[in-house]
This record gives structure tokens, sequence and C-alpha cells, in this order.
């Protein structure tokens, strides 16, 4: 009877990783199938003469083949519960037969240890069984047990030549170059222009990746620092996911005459790019303008900033779904959400509110400084509202030359951006189809140059998928008005109450990111802008009412009005919240026409600039008073009184049509025609940017 041969044992030390269930990997997984007909062709026809050798490393291969194919199975699993079933599973399997007519199978031993968290996996692979007793000892045997690393929250570059994977160039010879040694990625090549490429994680550091293609459910956080060699200069890089249902780990775009495309968008050499959806942020280096046709050199409408043409940060997506020259066209797409618009600086000052960053020297990319990047990506898995087919992404960037604190490296947790503004930030929202093709991801960078070569070091990376959606309070049922702020694109702003009272956007409508709950957008107010709707049943609020809203200000001002019922007259005015001459919040319910026929309240907070606050105000004629409340605390409180009753438009952001305007962000606008309590105006104010 043929008998096994010894067991030989590979082993690999643990990498000091916390977290997780499963594992440690010795060999790169091979695809079993391929394997198996490498063993199978080693001892064909043509070898069997050489008799009990080529047996031997058959079942060899048999053996390693049976430790790949348990390995990625094990690494699949996404919680304890699985992985005992599994182990167990494939314990009781028996025999796993590859080719019966050639005797090639393999057993499997598991020993899974809950409290390290580590398997060991045993296989015993045989070969050429029931060939016959002319080949005598026919069967081998080749036992590899292994250690598989703990899993880790955090991905990083520990392992870095064996997790992340560079594409091929449009060349046929990557520029991107990976140092185990100094847990670094070089970008770029000194001898090579026309090029583009890119590297994407291929590991499986958590129980939510396997060879790079991660769940993404709610979003992610992300660091890593970068610098340029100020003397190789070219188009840049971009940071970004594409999704892993369209796209594999081979994909990059690019064109040998377009390095502004940086890899990102243009069909590479698949012809098919990198395909939609994807979300990216840009560090672009090189100006190009607006002057040429999307398939010629000079296409991608940067700004100018007077003409200092300077480097800048900007979120990228894919342009028209049609075409892959527009990927990152600065304005490109209809911004719908089948199609979010790559910002193209609508305010001329490259502040990062809109999408897109830049600073002075206008070269403050390119000149040798180390940057430190932050980016957090929040994926919403609520519908934006009942009514639309939408979920939203949030997504903001911090980029400092300072040295980080740990907080600001942190990416198990978000940052705080009510203290910390970002650098950049956007809000996009995408169909469902998109949506559902944003659960599974490759992460990652690309890469481009034109006439010139670049190199760019990054290091220092981690990044930590989010395990939970923003926390929010459950608003008050009965509201009479529901500005969600979710629309995103157009002059109106949807009323979700039920009750139709949509508002119309007069001035330029700009959407950004707001307070996180089932939609992370909030309204823009420049100054110029602001929102009206006809007067209606469910703005009248007389004898009993509460008004809720979020605001910002990005610039410190008084005497504006961030939510009015009446028009500039008193004989129209019925109430309003506004900000006073000494920059106090203060809201007033107008009882008749007379010049001091109101009632007011104040605040005893006084807001500032770049941060968010919750204002709620309500009250019930003669029984409970006018109170106002600053972040769902009560701050102050006046006999209550009942509000006229006026045909008048409700105006967002300002008085009246005629009146100054406010600066800054309003969002989550509710109206009640009844009496808000404690409870119910500490569920509206539970919520951050």
């Amino acid at each position: 009877m043929p008998t096994p041969a010894p067991s030989i044992r590979a082993c690999q030390a643990a990498r000091s990783q916390q977290g997780g269930i499963v594992v440690y990997l010795a060999l790169a997984l091979v695809a079993f199938g391929v394997l198996a007909m490498a063993g199978a062709s080693r001892f064909g026809s043509v070898t069997r003469g050489v008799l009990s050798p080529n047996c031997s490393a058959a079942a060899r291969y048999m053996a390693e083949s049976g430790v790949r194919y348990a390995m990625a199975r094990l690494r699949s699993t996404n919680d304890s519960a699985t992985l005992t079933a599994l182990v167990t599973e494939m314990n009781n399997h028996g025999a796993y037969t590859v080719d019966a007519s050639k005797g090639l199978s393999f057993t499997l031993s598991i020993a899974y240890n809950s409290g390290t968290k580590t398997a060991a996996v045993t296989s015993t692979g045989t070969s050429c069984t029931g060939l016959g007793n002319f080949f005598g000892s026919s069967t081998s045997a080749q036992a590899v047990s292994v250690n598989l690393p703990k899993m880790s929250d955090v991905i990083d570059f520990t392992n870095i030549a064996d997790d992340f994977f560079t594409t091929s160039d449009l060349r046929g010879t990557t520029p991107i170059t990976v140092d185990p040694a100094t847990k670094t990625i070089s970008f770029g090549n000194l001898s090579q222009t026309k090029e583009a490429a890119a590297i994407w994680y291929g590991g499986n550091a958590t129980s939510g990746c396997l060879n790079g293609n991660c769940t993404m459910t709610n979003g992610f956080n992300a660091y890593f620092d970068v610098v340029w060699n100020s003397s190789s200069i070219a188009d840049g890089l971009v940071f970004g996911v594409m999704s892993a249902e369209t796209n594999t780990r081979n994909a990059v775009g690019g064109t040998t005459t377009q390095g502004e495309l940086m890899g990102w968008g243009g069909p590479g050499s698949s012809g098919l790019g990198i395909r939609p959806p994807k979300i990216g942020v840009e560090f672009d280096t090189y100006y190009n303008s607006c002057g040429s046709t999307l398939t010629s050199p000079g296409s991608r409408c940067d700004p100018t900033a007077g003409g200092s043409n300077p480097d800048h940060m900007a979120y990228v997506f894919w342009g028209s779904a049609s075409t892959l020259y527009d990927d990152n066209r600065h304005g490109a797409g209809n911004g719908g959400i089948t199609e979010p618009v790559a910002s193209n600086d609508p305010d001329g000052s490259g502040s990062g509110q809109f999408g897109l960053y830049y600073k002075s020297p206008a070269t403050w990319l390119q000149g040798g400084t180390k940057y430190y990047v932050r980016h957090e990506l929040t994926r919403l898995t609520t519908k934006s509202s009942s009514a639309t087919d939408s979920y939203c992404y949030v997504l903001k960037t911090w980029v400092s030359s300072a040295a980080p604190s740990a907080a600001y490296k942190d990416v198990t947790t978000d940052y705080d951006a009510t203290t910390n503004p970002p650098t950049m930030q956007q809000v996009v929202f995408l169909n469902a189809d998109y949506h559902a093709k944003m659960n599974r991801i490759f992460f990652g960078w690309t890469e481009a140059t034109g006439d010139y070569t670049q190199n760019i070091l990054v290091g220092n990376f981690n990044l930590a998928f989010k395990k939970a959606q923003p926390t929010y309070g459950t608003a008050p049922s009965g509201a009479s008005l529901y500005w969600p702020m979710y629309d995103n694109v157009g002059s109106g702003i949807t009323d979700a109450s039920g009750n139709g009272i949509t508002g119309i956007i007069i001035g330029t409508a700009m959407w950004v990111p707001g307070v996180m709950n089932n939609n992370g957008a909030g309204l823009y107010f420049n100054g110029g802008t602001y929102a009206y709707a006809s007067s209606a049943s469910g703005t009248q609020l007389t004898s009993v009412g509460g008004v809720s809203l979020w605001f910002k200000m990005t610039a410190s001002q008084t005497n504006v009005w961030l939510l009015h019922k009446g028009e500039t007259s008193r004989f129209s005015e019925c109430y309003g919240l506004y900000i006073d001459s000494s920059g106090y919040l203060r809201f007033r319910l107008r009882t008749g026409t007379g010049p001091s026929s109101y009632t007011e309240v104040s605040s005893t907070t006084r807001p500032v600039a770049g941060t968010w606050y919750h204002v709620a105000v309500t009250w019930q004629n003669a029984s409970t008073p006018l109170a106002i409340y600053v972040n769902g605390t009560k701050e102050a409180s006046v006999a209550a009184a009942t509000a006229q009753s006026t045909a008048s438009n409700l105006y967002l952001g300002a008085a009246s049509a005629s009146s100054t305007e406010f600066y800054g962000i309003i969002d989550e606008v509710y109206l009640y025609k009844q009496l808000l309590t404690q409870a119910g105006i500490t569920a509206l104010a539970t919520g951050k940017p």
C-alpha cells in the first residue's frame, strides 16, 4: 500500500497587527485549478517513465494547492461564527479530488485557535494512486503548516511589497516602484516620459478585503504623506477608489499624448480605462487650459487664479458616462446622480469649499515640501429621501505641511471637522445602481506624465474602513415644512414634509457638505443667494409653532436674516430668525402692524464664523414662553405671543428679495405648527458636520 512522503513544514512569523479574525499567510494565493493542471502536467504519460520522483513532485503540488485553497477560503470570512463553521466543513470533507484519472487529490487538517485568532493548515497531497503495481510506491504527500497573521483594522505599508499591485505602463514597464525597506511608493521614472500607471491595494489585512477587493459599507478614512522632487515635475497623481464590480486591479487610464489625464481618465492600454463609478482626489502640478478638444493636450480646464496657474487639489469622478476623456476635466458631468461634477472653482478663490483648492505660492505642491494628507469618504447607506433614488457621499480632505497630531493621523475614527474644518470638501449623490457598485472597491493611486518626467514619494499610509453610519436624532413627526437640502442640482429645494412647499433658489445654487443624517448636503449662500417659498398653510405659524435649522457662517456678519416670513414691511412680517447688530441670534414674533408690535428672544451664544450651530425656537401663545435653544440647550425665554398671519413669502438666507443676504451654509430646515419638546429639540440638534 502506498505511503505518504515525509511532511515538510513552512512557517511565517506573526506580524504585529491587531484585531480581526484570521489570518497568517505564507504562500501567495494562486488559483487552485491552475496549480492542479501544473501538477498534472508534471507526471503525464511521457514523464511517468521516471516513476516515483514525478509522483512525489505531483503530490507536493497537490499539498501546496490544498494550503492555498484553504487560505483563500479562510481569508474570505468576516466573523468568528462563519470561520468556525468553515473550519469544521473543510476538516470533515475528506479528500478533495482534482483529477481521479491521475490520482490527484488532497485532504485538509485545520486547527483554529480562537484565543490567538490564528489557524494552522496541514494539507496532504496524493498522486499516482490507482495506476497499478507497475509504479510500486506511487503515492507521496507533502504537509505544509501555515500560520496566518491577525487581521488589523488598519491597512498600512507594513507588507507593502506583497500588498500593493502595480499595473503595466502604457509602454510596457511601470514607472511606479515600491521600496520595502523605507515603506514608500515612488511615482515616476526620471528617464521616462509619456506614461501612465496605477498601483492598487491587493492584500487581505482586514476581514473585508480579499486580494484588494474590499467591502466599503460606510466609507473610509485615509492618511499619508507626500513630497514632490522639485527638479522633476509633471502632471501629478490621484488617490482614489474604483468599483470592483466594473474594474479589475489591472485598471488604468491615460494615453501617451495626454499626461494631464493622470492615469484616471482616458482609455489606457486596455481601451476601457477606469470605469465608473469611481471617486478620487487629484494633486495636479501641471496647468492645462480649456483650449483643446477632450482628446488633445490642454483640455482639463484647470484653475487660473488670475493667471498664476496654481498647483491644485480637486475631487475627480467620471465626467460624462459616455466618454473616458473628461473624467478629470473640471466642470465635466451634469451634476446629477449619474454624473457628479468635478469642481471648476465656482467662486474663483480655490477655497476648497466647493471641491477644489489652491493657495499661494502657485507652486505650493511642487516646491519639495512634505505634505500630510488626510482624506475621509462617508458613504450614507439610507436613501436621501423616500421620494428620491439617491445616496449621499461626503468627501473631506485636509492637507498641511505642519507636523500632524495623533488625532490627524488616527484613521480609526473621524477627524473633528467642527473644530478643524477640512481644507477641501464636496458632497455628491449617486443613483441606486452606482451606489450598489461601490459596495466593493479597489483603492490606490494613479499617475501620468507627458513631455516631462516626475518623481513623487508617498509614505506612512494608513487606511481604515468606517465601522458605522453617522449618528443623528430622529426628528419629531408632524413637520409642516422640511427642507433637507438633498437636491444637489437645479434651483429648487424639495419639501420632504409631504406638503409640497418647494423652495426656489435665487442666485447661484451651490451644494456643500452639511450636517450628517440620511443625507450630508447643505445649501451654500454667498451673499447674493437666497431661497423663498410662496405663502402656504405650512408656513403660517401663529399661536403655536416651532422652527429648527442648522447653520454655519463663512464670514463674521451682523444684521442678516437666516429665516424670515415676511417682506421688509412690518405689515407683511410674521416671524423670523436673524443675527442682530451685536452678533447674537434673535427670533422675532410680529404680533401686529405697529412699530413696536413684536416680541423677541435672544441667545446668550454669539456664533462665530466657521462653526456649525443648531438653533431651535418654540412657543404656544400665553401658555408656554417663547424660548430659544442653541445646540439643544435652552438659553432664554420670554412671554409668548401670537404671530400675525399674512400672505407673504418665506425667505431663507435673507429677510426679503431686496435685503442683505447671508454668507454661509444652512441645512435641515423644519417648521412645526406645534410646540417642540426638549426631547424633540435634542433629537433635532443631534448630529455633526
